[in-house]
């Protein structure tokens, strides 16, 4: 069994507490929060608008509203934000559309490779707080590169 089977169904039952087929995928029971967690997500957003819906999860979690067993999951917490306050206010800002009228987003490849004139050397933030520990698990897919952007990573590294 290679390395990589193994790594997938230990990831599965950490992410479902089991390793049968199929426990990952399909339709699911949907959590629906109670009017009361609805509420308290409600104002948590209103205090703090850029908190994510991870966040609110955890928040609950740390302040006693809800248990592991009870609180809802992060798409049902999106779901009550979208239901309440619609499209996310700062969706529009991160869009443009380039010569060709596609959209891109300031934060893809093309959006930053795009922006030749707003370059700058500051470096990065994550140099300024080495310590600090990364709450979720970052998983990223295998990214690929155009001829253009090739050039551009190479003249910038």
């Amino acid at each position: 069994v290679s390395h990589g089977c193994v790594s997938k169904i230990l990831c599965r039952y950490q992410e479902t507490g089991s390793i049968r087929p199929g426990a990952i995928g399909g339709s699911k029971p949907r959590q629906v929060a109670t009017p009361d967690v609805e509420k308290r997500i409600e104002e948590y957003k209103r205090e703090n608008p850029g908190m994510f819906s991870w966040e609110i999860r955890d928040k609950l979690l740390k302040d006693g509203v809800c248990d592991r067993s009870t609180v809802p999951s992060v798409s049902s917490i999106s779901r009550v934000l979208r239901a309440r306050f619609g499209k996310k206010d700062d969706e529009d800002d991160c869009d443009k559309k380039d010569e060709d009228g596609e959209k891109k987003t300031k934060h893809s490849i093309d959006g930053i490779l795009g922006d030749k004139g707003n370059r700058t050397d500051e470096g990065s933030d994550v140099d300024s707080e080495p310590d600090l520990p990364l709450k979720r698990k970052q998983r990223r897919s295998r990214t690929t590169f155009t001829a253009e952007q090739l050039e551009e990573l190479e003249k910038a590294f």
